[in-house]
């Protein structure tokens, strides 16, 4: 498209060239000797290793290892990463037997199904009847799922780094209903001449956007599998604000086409769309406004991730 096309030769070339580097795994040559050290650590220091990924751009090929340390599936002590690892395998074929004999999946399951449900029954929440997926919750458990099982090679990691990034991402759960009201003051902020806050108020576009949806899923299934990764980076580095400029970043990139637009239905029909060759920009722009606002300058004290706002007033 020619609007995308021109957004992106507006953008500073460096950063599409690391981008580029960083999507056949060779990432910052800086960067990646950075976290090359940090994972020789013996302990692996965690607080390090999420730092690093709201400060620097996560190289392709150390993602999973990376993401698996934080969020706790292998243990910081590298020796003991056989064991811990034969035990996730194995509650993971257990979870996926029992579920086979009680009916409930089958050879021909989509992946995020299968982890959804697992997880369930990992749980003590598995249902009596077959109605599990029509929850809200269990939806975006869905969704990342699917996301995760698109770029891992192993279903044990797609397993547990969906259900653990889910358990973690859940401690966010009572800011999801404030992020589209903060999604509309980061909007105005950016969108200097208010011609599309004017136009999408004046439709009442608000209402019809299923934003809390997209928080929800943290944009799995929303952004092109190729894309979400980057934001999942920051997001388990610590930081849940960058989904704000996820969103603010979804309005600006298609700004032209949405004030082209007179009905509220062609917009979020539209927006529901996101064409998949747009995904690099969404999150290049994104990463750009969270920095901008100096979201990846949180201190984290805990696990959990946290929302920040520091926008100036």
């Amino acid at each position: 498209m020619q609007f995308i096309k021109s957004m992106m030769a507006a953008h500073d070339e460096r950063n599409f060239r690391t981008y580029y580097y960083e999507k056949f795994g060779i990432g910052g040559v800086d960067e990646k000797k950075s976290l090359e050290i940090l994972l020789k650590e013996q302990p692996l220091n965690i607080g390090k290793l999420r730092q690093f990924c709201l400060r620097f751009q996560v190289p392709a090929m150390y993602r999973i290892h990376l993401w698996k340390v934080i969020l706790g599936i292998t243990p910081a002590n590298p020796k003991s990463t056989e064991f811990v690892m034969s035990q996730r395998r194995q509650q993971y074929e257990n979870l996926h037997h029992a579920l086979m004999v009680m009916r409930r999946i089958n050879s021909n399951t989509p992946p995020g199904e299968v982890y959804t449900k697992m997880y369930l029954l990992q749980t003590g929440m598995l249902s009596f009847e077959d109605h599990d997926l029509k929850n809200p919750e269990n939806k975006a458990l869905v969704s990342m799922g699917t996301s995760v099982s698109g770029i891992v090679e192993d279903d044990v990691d797609g397993y547990w780094i969906t259900t653990k990034f889910y358990t973690l991402f859940s401690k966010c759960k009572e800011s999801l209903q404030k992020l589209p009201e903060k999604t509309i003051q980061y909007l105005k902020k950016e969108d200097t001449d208010q011609r599309l806050v004017n136009h999408l108020n004046k439709h009442d576009v608000w209402g019809c956007l299923p934003l809390v949806d997209w928080y929800r899923r943290c944009f799995s299934n929303v952004l092109p599998d190729t894309s979400f990764e980057r934001v999942w980076d920051k997001v388990i580095g610590g930081s849940c604000s960058i989904l704000i400029y996820v969103a603010v970043s979804i309005f600006l990139t298609f700004k032209r086409p949405l004030l082209s637009m007179n009905s509220r239905d062609d917009m979020v029909n539209y927006l529901l769309k996101i064409p998949g060759d747009s995904g690099d920009v969404l999150v290049i722009q994104a990463i750009e406004l969270w920095q901008k606002h100096g979201g990846h300058m949180i201190q984290t004290k805990s696990d959990s991730p946290v929302f920040v706002d520091r926008s100036p007033s």
